[in-house]
């Protein structure tokens, strides 16, 4: 009988063995599944930085852009304000038989509303064209692949 024993606690011994490696072989799978996820998690969270990045430095270049772009349409109306600049025009008169004299041509020119619209539509158009490229390059970098 004693060999039965001892085989069966051999038996018994081996049985508790290969559960254990079986258990620890599991608990090793989840853990390299979970390191690999966790792996691919931290590759999307970098790409995901890397995008935002890129976009910030995009929005930096054409918020200077648009700052740059009002500074210069802000300097001019004071150069045209205080007289250092004019502004030139393209008008064509339909008076009919009229003869138009120096004096007349001389005192052609925008009046202060006009030119106050004049300086808010060249402002909107800047801004509409660099809000423009913007999104175009936007599109370009960043929805394309």
């Amino acid at each position: 009988m004693r060999a039965n024993t001892k085989l069966l606690i051999t038996l018994f011994l081996l049985t508790i063995a290969v559960a254990a490696i079986k258990t620890l072989l599991f608990y090793r799978d989840n853990y390299l599944d979970a390191r690999q996820q966790l792996r691919q998690q931290q590759e999307q969270v970098n790409t995901l930085k890397e995008r935002l990045n890129s976009i910030a430095e995009l929005d930096n270049k054409y918020v200077l852009q648009l700052q740059q772009a009002k500074e210069n349409i802000s300097q001019l109306e004071r150069d045209v304000a205080a007289g250092k600049r004019r502004l030139q025009f393209a008008a064509s008169d339909n008076a009919t038989a009229s003869a138009a004299s120096v004096a007349d041509v001389a005192g052609t020119g925008l009046n202060d509303a006009a030119q106050r619209h004049y300086f808010t539509l060249r402002e909107r158009i800047e801004t509409a064209r660099i809000q423009i490229a913007g999104l175009q390059e936007y599109i370009r970098q960043q929805c394309q692949p």
